[in-house]
């Protein structure tokens, strides 16, 4: 199995292949066309040979009867005599003449001393057959040359697929091995901080339980999103977004961090709520991570539009040099912060596949604010409507 980009590998190179087969083919073409010219010129030659005396005469000429060859004869001021041939002449001031699929050749015959003839023969060249092998040729080699080129991309990137393969079982195993762990260190902590105050410690343990499940859940989402498919649901943005701010609090608060935000009420999307997760859970991470110890973050949901409503989350951190970078897979904007740099990445693609607009501003040592367009569900959206017209 190809990958888009392998298999358009595969077409560009067969094209340039191809292009290239051309041009000598073209040259071998011409030749066999002007052979076969020669070849029909010949004939008429010999016919002609054979014929002219039947024909021509000292009494005038005699119309000749012929199945392949046909003729028409002008007198010596091109007044046509006789003709049965295809085409018609204003002028005869040619010696072989191609007039597609016949072949036209001219002789002068002078019969005694003031007699003089133009004879005109036709003959149908049979150039279906030439056409038709070197189409057939032109597809065979097609067909041939796109099925090398697969094999030997195929060939080429085998020792790739088989080590992406042995990666991603490795993660597949990785992620199934971690999952119930970090279920039981945050079971046991909630516990923990029930029937315990709540330290700095245990306040530190919990953000990094949460961190790990953090890139866990980024790992996860990366390996299955082209095999699981995500259905899209009517979700209640605004408590979804307040449930995932309550979640990165412990977070914040081990770096000081205050979580400021304005939370316009049931404002509802059609979305997957994993891929929904995602956008958030990433966005909040990267503010928090990236903000300066004791510092803000402002979370601001409302509806700009009577059909959009926008999220915005800003921070007050160090900012971002390369905006396009860090959108790009494994890509962080720098190399002291943990993570695969995988998350704004699978933000961007969550964003293009269900529509969801995507703004980054950003300046050194000020910060970042990422700006999201969801698109209201429609149905809720003109429920609401409705009612507000009752």
């Amino acid at each position: 199995m190809l990958y888009p980009k392998q298999l358009l590998f595969v077409i560009i190179y067969t094209v340039v292949v191809m292009a290239l087969f051309c041009v000598p083919s073209y040259f071998a073409l011409s030749s066999t066309l002007s052979e076969e010219k020669y070849k029909a010129t010949q004939e008429i030659l010999e016919w002609v040979e054979t014929k002219e005396a039947v024909i021509f005469s000292e009494n005038g000429f005699n119309a000749p009867q012929s199945v392949r060859f046909k003729t028409a004869i002008f007198d010596d001021n091109y007044t046509l005599l006789y003709s049965d041939i295809a085409a018609t002449f204003d002028r005869v001031d040619f010696k072989v003449k191609v007039i597609y699929p016949y072949l036209y050749y001219k002789k002068e015959v002078k019969i005694g001393n003031d007699k003089l003839f133009y004879l005109v023969v036709e003959l149908k060249i049979n150039y279906t057959k030439i056409f038709f092998i070197a189409t057939m040729l032109f597809f065979v080699v097609l067909f041939l040359v796109f099925l090398m080129s697969m094999l030997f991309v195929n060939t080429s990137i085998y020792p790739y697929k088989k080590k992406q393969q042995y990666m991603n079982d490795f993660f597949n195993d990785a992620m199934h091995e971690l999952k119930t762990p970090l279920g039981v260190i945050n079971i046991n902590l909630e516990l923990m901080a029930k029937y315990v105050s709540e330290t700095k410690h245990i306040q530190r343990m919990k953000a990094a339980t949460k961190q790990m499940q953090m890139t866990y859940e980024d790992v996860e989402y990366y390996i299955k999103h082209k095999k699981v498919l995500y259905n899209k649901e009517a979700v209640n943005l605004s408590e979804y977004l307040l449930m995932r701010i309550h979640f990165f609090e412990d977070i914040a608060i081990s770096k000081s961090i205050k979580l400021n935000y304005t939370i316009t009420e049931d404002l509802m999307v059609y979305i997957n709520k994993v891929e929904l997760q995602r956008i958030l859970d990433n966005t909040l991470s990267n503010a928090i991570k990236y903000s300066f110890f004791v510092g803000n973050v402002f979370i601001t949901l409302e509806q700009k539009v009577e059909n959009h409503c926008q999220l915005s989350i800003k921070d007050e951190g160090q900012g971002i040099k390369d905006i396009h970078k860090v959108l790009q897979r494994f890509e962080r904007e720098d190399g002291i912060q943990g993570g695969f740099g995988l998350g704004l990445n699978i933000v961007q693609n969550i964003c293009n596949k269900n529509d969801v607009d995507l703004e980054v501003r950003s300046q050194e040592n000020k910060g970042s604010t990422f700006l999201y367009q969801f698109l209201l569900d429609k149905k809720k959206w003109l429920d609401k409507v409705d009612g507000g017209n009752v």
